[in-house]
């Protein structure tokens, strides 16, 4: 009869052990997902913003003929008109600006709604700064600066290497407790004459913001830090940097610095594992270890890019987060059994197998989150730890899989479900799909004029007229803001995709309700990819889709101009 309990309790053990281990890894693999998208949504931002400034040439519309080169304004006024658009392309607060190589400079920085900041300089004269709230506005003199674009750091960088790169860490010019990061880019002319340096400027204030807002566990953290770690940001309630010494120099914290252990720890987790292992950009690592006798688990992503950003995000929890009501459930369980078993071995048999099979559906139902597959009914009625549990399974995979707002799919959902259909396929069924990147065109003006209430209320009519003109196999994504993307199951040709993307444009185009009887009228550009013809990974598929939508969307621009 002891062994018999025994036997029990370490199988009870086992099946939640493993239960919690594929749980908090889950968890650590969401948190990550919001991170890196936070992440490339900046960088990707700051890139977008210098395209918009400097333009890269647009590929021919046919093999053999030359690229078209958009020629860089040398007249002030569009000049200004690339940077005000360009800086229109973040929804957090940015900076644009642009330094020339005779020593002229032009900027345009959002501060905040309705608020705006105007730099100018002539050459060898100084810097004027003017505030105003938005383009042909007024303007305020509210400085004057002996300041030189040529003497600044971005711009020496920029003329050093002669290519995009990205900036240390710095303290704003202006605001030194605002720490930010810049992408410089070197403009030339046709000769190949430099004309000055693009820069466009982001704070890293939102992403630690994000951060101190994502749902972790009870003990989990999650930060951002350069390769050597020097904190960027940071879930945890702490200094990142400080000042010292007169003039102000800025001193940054590493992250073995924290005043958190769990910080601490999981950096060196990945630090260990960095000396040993190449790191591969973009790759989730998912790493167990121990602190203090308890059990942890760590999950890093390396973002790197050829302009020179090295960023790693990392996030951490203990395992006891998430043991808590499966082990007052096994305890619990536990003690049914050793009753039973002093009643009946057969009702302790019973018991046994109703308590496993249980758990074993809460690890099925926690391992199908991870790798994309349909989450498994639960049938668990139960007012225990463990019926709980699965309430909170059912919520986490409704949270998890979904986009809050418009009720579609999220990011890292769709990926895992295509990543999930790939392993599933076979040579007697192959996978064949097509991959719509939309972005919405004038959005962005409903968003501006009328708020982000009208706004929200147009992002929801739209995922829902996707999702009804699609095919019950076929899938919508929100990839945030005003993106989505469209998996068309089955879908091998460019001509029936495009046709599909024409029927999703119509619906789009029609009138969406909105407050007090107003209607708004908007479009969207479209990007097409088809697997395997445009690439064998998500990734791959989703950057040729999303290119194909920046050019369709230029094609507009230069044919509206």
């Amino acid at each position: 009869m002891a062994c018999l309990v025994l036997t029990i309790g370490w199988f009870l053990y086992r099946a939640g052990d493993d239960a919690t281990e594929v749980l908090a890894r889950n968890a650590l693999t969401e948190v990550m997902g919001r991170v890196s998208q936070s992440i490339d949504r900046q960088t990707l931002g700051a890139r977008e913003s210098l395209n918009v400034v400097a333009p890269p040439p647009v590929p021919p519309a046919e093999p053999g003929q030359a690229p078209a080169v958009l020629p860089f304004p040398t007249d002030r006024k569009q000049l200004e008109e690339r940077l005000w658009l360009a800086n229109a392309l973040f929804d957090d607060p940015s900076y644009v600006y642009f330094g020339g190589v005779d020593g002229s400079f032009i900027g345009v920085k959002q501060e905040g709604p309705n608020s705006f900041m105007y730099s100018v300089r002539e050459p060898q004269g100084q810097n004027y700064v003017y505030q105003l709230r938005g383009p042909g506005t007024e303007m305020k003199l509210i400085a004057t600066q002996d300041y030189e674009p040529r003497q600044r750091p971005w711009y020496l960088q920029a003329v050093q290497r002669g290519h995009e790169t990205w900036s240390s860490v710095y303290a704003d010019f202006r605001l030194k407790h605002v720490l930010g990061i810049n992408l410089s880019k070197p403009i030339y002319d046709a000769d190949g004459n430099l004309m000055g340096v693009a820069n466009s400027s982001i704070a890293l204030q939102p992403l630690n913001n994000l951060l101190r807002q994502l749902p972790l566990s009870a003990h989990g953290v999650a930060f951002v830090t350069e390769l050597k770690g020097d904190m960027i940001a940071s879930s945890v309630q702490e200094e990142l940097y400080q000042f010292i010494g007169q003039p102000p120099v800025l001193q940054r914290f590493n992250a073995s610095q924290s005043h958190s252990p769990l910080v601490q720890q999981a950096f060196e987790e990945v630090r260990r594992h960095l000396a040993i292992h190449r790191p591969e950009p973009g790759k989730l690592e998912l790493l167990g270890a121990r602190q203090e006798g308890s059990k942890i688990e760590v999950a890093f992503r390396l973002h790197h890019d050829e302009a020179g950003l090295d960023w790693l995000a990392i996030s951490a929890a203990p395992r006891s987060d998430f043991l808590g009501s499966v082990t007052s459930g096994i305890y619990q369980t536990l003690l049914l059994g050793m009753l039973a078993v002093c009643l009946t071995f057969v009702i302790g048999f019973l018991l046994l197998r109703w308590v496993l099979r249980d758990i074993r559906k809460l690890t099925a139902a926690a391992k199908s989150i991870g790798n994309g597959s349909p989450f498994p009914p639960l049938n668990i009625d139960r007012n225990d730890e463990i019926g709980q549990l699965a309430q909170s399974f059912q919520e986490m995979e409704r949270n998890l899989r979904t986009d809050r707002l418009t009720n579609v799919l999220n990011r890292d959902s769709l990926i895992a479900q295509i990543d999930f259909r790939r392993r599933n396929a076979s040579e007697s069924n192959p996978l064949q799909f097509a991959l719509l990147f939309v972005d919405l065109d004038r959005f962005k003006a409903v968003n501006d004029e009328f708020g982000h209430d009208e706004g929200d209320r147009v992002l929801i009519g739209v995922a829902e007229r996707l999702q009804h003109t699609l095919r019950h196999d076929d899938s919508v994504a929100r990839f945030g803001g005003d993106e989505f993307v469209v998996y068309l199951h089955g879908v091998s040709d460019l001509e029936v995709a495009r046709g599909i993307a024409d029927k999703i444009r119509h619906a789009v185009n029609k009138p969406i309700e909105g407050r007090d009887g107003k209607q708004y009228v908007i479009d969207a550009s479209f990007g097409i990819s088809l697997y395997p013809d445009d690439g064998l990974d998500v990734e791959t598929l989703l950057r040729v889709a999303d290119s194909r939508m920046f050019d369709q969307k230029r094609l507009h621009r230069i044919l509206a101009v």
